[in-house]
This record gives structure tokens, sequence and C-alpha cells, in this order.
């Protein structure tokens, strides 16, 4: 065996009793259920098969919000906002396919189209006609594609650092971005996630890490390791975007918010100027000393914001 071989043989070897030493397993979903499920949750049955976790709350009158949440977060990110919302409106939020309790889906479709669909057959369900989308991230992409596909069932947009438009200056991103950014970290984090690179991300996405607790990391490395949806997320990273989308922008015809937290390190908050001038209705808020969770970052002053917006143009 020439010293190349040997040398071959010893990395293989050590990546793989690396990897089952760092190994860490799935998450069983009657325990995340038990868990992280909650007296408000609810599960639907989609046309295709799938899982729907979803929360009803608020009051019942006309004006409904409904939630979309980011990249492997869950609809636990929106609480401390819905907390200060409640009785004012009607709340909704959920997992997106793929996230959180929902967990994976069969055709392994993350397209923004299957995302938006499951937001159609939600309201659906629920016999809402039209609502409110407020979106964050990821969830702020699939709410501005739901207001250009079906413009009748969406009254206005709030979007919280949104995805989507050109990226013209350059990115700080976090570690687990980084590592799902390249064909090695897919592979190595389809099966070893450790709860420091969950930790360390969550801090690298916001500007305060104090609002980081210990729970917080609890909730984000159990439900991203719930059976499917480390595969998932690989899947959602591997998904084919429409570049140009973004152009699309200008027929969007309802009242939108745009919320960006200057400091934002994973979609920086110059991507806000392409927002601005290509949709007609619109009201940009940028927020100081602000990450990419305004939501969680800022929660009483984007409150008062959709508060003021709502009032103002209707939701």
């Amino acid at each position: 065996m020439t010293l190349f071989m040997r040398c071959i043989l010893v990395l293989a070897v050590s990546l793989g009793a690396l990897t089952g030493l760092l190994w860490t397993p799935d998450t069983a979903f009657d325990d995340m259920r038990l868990k992280y499920g909650g007296g408000d949750s609810q599960f639907l049955a989609l046309a295709n098969g799938d899982r729907l976790h979803y929360r009803d709350r608020g009051g019942s009158g006309g004006e409904v919000l409904l939630f979309i949440h980011g990249t492997s977060a869950s609809l636990h990110t929106w609480e401390p906002l819905i907390e200060r919302l409640g009785g004012r409106y009607r709340l909704l939020s959920l997992d997106l396919p793929g996230h959180g309790l929902t967990g994976a889906n069969a055709a392994r479709d993350y397209s923004h189209v299957a995302m938006v669909s499951s937001i159609w057959q939600l309201m659906d369900h629920l016999n809402i006609t039209a609502a409110t989308l407020v979106g964050n991230s990821l969830g702020g992409a699939v709410a501005w594609h739901a207001a250009l596909d079906r413009p009748e069932r969406v009254r206005s947009l709030v979007l919280l650092a949104p995805s989507g438009a050109p990226q013209t200056t350059a990115v700080k991103s976090n570690l687990g971005f980084k590592l799902l950014a390249t064909s090695l970290g897919q592979a190595v984090l389809k099966n070893v996630t450790p709860r420091m690179v969950i930790a360390t991300s969550l801090r690298q996405t916001v500007t305060n890490s104090d609002i980081v607790t210990e729970a917080m990391v609890d909730r984000y490395w159990e439900l991203l390791r719930l059976s499917g949806n480390r595969q998932a997320l690989i899947d959602l990273a591997n998904t084919p975007r429409d570049r140009n989308a973004w152009e699309k922008l200008s027929d969007i015809s309802v009242p939108s918010l745009v919320v960006w937290g200057r400091d934002d390190g994973l979609l920086p908050a110059t991507m806000a100027a392409t927002f601005k001038r290509e949709i007609n209705d619109i009201r940009l808020v940028m927020l100081k000393n602000i990450g990419h969770l305004p939501m969680e970052e800022a929660v009483d002053e984007v409150s008062d914001r959709i508060i003021s917006f709502c009032m103002t143009t209707g939701c």
C-alpha cells in the first residue's frame, strides 16, 4: 500500500470515527408534538396526504393575519409578536413544508409553488377568503409569491426582511447556512448536527444575542432533527429558484409594509431598495441595531408598525 493510500485510509477512518462520535439522531414526532405542540396546535391533512401544523388564535372578526416563518424556523418565531397583537385580529401561523411539526413531504417538493399551495389549503380549510400575509425571510418570499399568484386572496403584505431581491452587497451569513451551501456540509449535516452549530448560527443571525435563550436553541435543534426535516432543509437549499422573479414585484397590487433590520447579516438591508422601487403601494421601515429576526428582536416596534399599517390600509 502506497503512502498516499495509507493517508486516504487513515483520513477515511478518522472521518468515520468523528461522524460516529458526533452523530445526532432524529427526534420522534410524538415527542416533539408533546413538547412543542401546545394546546393551540392543530394539524391539517393536505390534499396530497402530507401534514400541516398550524395555530389559529385571536379574534373572530374580519381581519386575518397569517404568519409565515423563514428557513429552518417554525411558527414559534412569531409567538412574541402574536402575544402583543392578540385580541385585535384573528392570528394564524403555520409550519411550512419541511419545517417544524409539519415535517417533510412525500414528494420532497419545497418550491415556492408548493409552499404557496399550503397557504391556500389552510385558508380553504378555515373558510378564509382573504388575509394579510406576514412573512419573514423565506416566508416573506412565499407571501409575495402568493400575492402574485392569487391577489384576490391577499388583502395586504407585511414583509420582514423578505428574500427574493437581488443582493448587491456581501453577506455575513451564519455558520449553519455556510455549511448548508456546500455539498460536504450538506452530507455532514444530514446526520451530524451539533447543538453548538445551531446556537452559533442563531447568535450570528441577530444583533442582540440575549434573545437567543437555551430554550430557543433547543427548539431549533430538536425540530430540525425531526425525522425528515434535515433532508428537507438540504432539499430546500438545492431547490432551483427563479432569480428574476423579483421583476414581477411591480405587479403586486396590495398595500405592503416592508420592515428591515439595518444590521441584517443574512439578507442585507440594501435589498430593501428593490422592494421600495418595484412595489407601488409600499411603506418601508428600517430598524437600527436589528438583525434578521425583527419580530423577535424588536417586538414592540414591529407590533406598533403592523397595528398602524392595518389601521391605515385595512388588513
